[in-house]
């Protein structure tokens, strides 16, 4: 728009805008009365029929908008979603993370037993030479194997139990106690003897875990898919 074109059509939105806001909530409002009222007042004085004709189809038009609005039952189910998202999103987003670590933790701890499958059939392999080579492949619990192989030589048991006072990951502390063990009396091999046995549990288990989360992002795509179209008969 021009500047003309922009200060005319300025003008003709205040002048709605009077005749608007004084007859908005009119009981039966009609055309005919908005254009007797336009008549009346001195914005249109001296215009002609027609002119006041379609500027009173066009106030009228404005109101019957006004009117019409009003909040859908579809705006307030949103909102009321969104509210949920926004209370509830950070404890979701904390339950996600737990559930992510847990599986990294699961990762670890099965690429140490097979680190440890490894090594016990060496002769000459002690507790000290496990940790070293579970401290270099280590990411979630590296500081805590840092620490153990740190005050190892101050106390081989004490340095085990502090590590193992410090995680709470089950499958982590079975394998801290066989390490335990094969310090205080029983060679590594007879420590670790069923650790083939329980990673072959554990990998069943994941398999498991996989499939079913395989499975419900498998859902959670296919109502999404369809959300869509749901929406589209809705609004029809």
């Amino acid at each position: 728009m021009t500047e003309k074109e922009e200060e005319k059509a300025l003008i003709v939105t205040q002048n709605d805008n009077v005749f608007i806001d004084e007859h908005l909530y009119e009981a039966e409002l009609t055309q005919a009365k908005m254009e007797d009222y336009m008549r009346e007042s001195e914005i249109y004085a001296g215009e002609t029929d027609d002119v006041i004709m379609e500027d009173a189809e066009r106030v009228m038009g404005k109101i019957d908008d006004i009117l019409k609005a009003y909040l859908h039952w579809y705006e307030v189910l949103v909102a009321c979603l969104l509210g949920v998202l926004a209370y509830r999103g950070p404890n979701w987003l904390l339950i996600f993370q737990l559930k992510m670590r847990k599986l990294e933790m699961e990762n670890e701890v099965m690429q140490f037993q097979t680190i440890i499958l490894m090594l016990m059939k060496i002769e000459r392999v002690n507790v000290e030479m496990i940790l070293e080579w579970l401290e270099r492949y280590s990411n979630i619990f590296r500081d805590q194997i840092s620490k153990c192989v740190n005050n190892y030589e101050s106390g081989a048991w004490e340095a085990l139990e502090e590590m193992k006072n410090e995680i709470s990951f089950q499958q982590m502390v079975r394998i801290i106690e066989s390490l335990q063990a094969a310090v205080e009396s029983i060679p590594i091999r007879e420590a670790f003897d069923e650790l083939d046995t329980e990673r072959a549990y554990y990998q069943d288990k994941r398999k498991e875990s996989n499939a079913i989360l395989i499975s419900k992002k498998s859902m959670i795509g296919k109502v999404l898919g369809f959300a869509p179209m749901v929406t589209l008969f809705v609004d029809i």
